[in-house]
């Protein structure tokens, strides 16, 4: 976890000089603490388990998040999550013991993530008013996820989710968001719960006009 605080902190410092999102300011960031549960969907885990134990805080493991944001319409925003940071897994891996195949768990396997999401936002001026101060929308992508650990140290993910931003000022909103992801390549579908701020961008254009050659 050290390494992975290491590499977001670095990234934080280099985006968050410029930083919910509507069209007057379509561009912006968001920073976000990440909570992942490999468990609760884990069938191997929940049969030998206690099978209503749903996400417990022994089997959550952590990360942040840092992503950028595009407004296409009143409706329909675009966005970069990457995320770094660790996750709690059992593995099944084959060797020389008894068991074949073996089920380890591994509760801080380092990974990192980058998904390309749309969010369809209900403050669009049809069922809520774009200004409105709780923003809230639902989102879909697809996500690539590195694992240190896992066999293969590869996956492949399909997010799907519900959020809610609340405006604090004109540019700047408390977020959180929880979702499904379902595992295409390990089968290792996962819940995340994330929470942290929004930020909207905001370009201010020269309003200096120079004089041309025929004034």
């Amino acid at each position: 976890m050290d390494k992975a605080f290491l590499i977001w902190i670095f990234l934080c410092s280099y985006w968050g000089a410029v930083v919910g999102q509507t069209t007057e300011h379509p561009n912006a960031l968001t920073y976000k603490f990440v909570l992942s549960d490999y468990n609760t969907l884990d069938p191997y885990f929940q049969n030998n388990n206690n099978p209503d134990r749903i996400l417990h805080p022994d089997d959550v493991n952590y990360a942040g998040e840092i992503a950028y944001f595009r407004s296409i319409n009143s409706s329909l925003n675009l966005g970069l999550p990457l995320r770094i940071g660790s996750i709690d897994a059992h593995h099944r891996s084959f060797d020389d013991s008894l068991c074949q195949p073996c089920v380890n768990r591994i509760n801080q396997e380092f990974f990192l993530g980058a998904d390309i999401i749309a969010q369809y936002k209900f403050n669009n001026n049809y069922i809520l008013k774009e200004t409105f101060f709780i923003a809230p929308y639902f989102l879909a992508g697809i996500g690539f996820k590195y694992l240190s650990v896992h066999t293969g140290n590869f996956d492949v993910q399909i997010p799907l989710g519900l959020g809610l931003n609340i405006k604090l000022t004109e540019l700047l909103y408390l977020q959180a968001q929880f979702e499904y992801r379902k595992s295409l390549l390990i089968q290792k579908d996962n819940f995340v719960i994330s929470a942290g701020l929004n930020w909207l961008l905001e370009f201010k254009k020269n309003a200096t006009v120079k004089p041309s050659i025929n004034d």
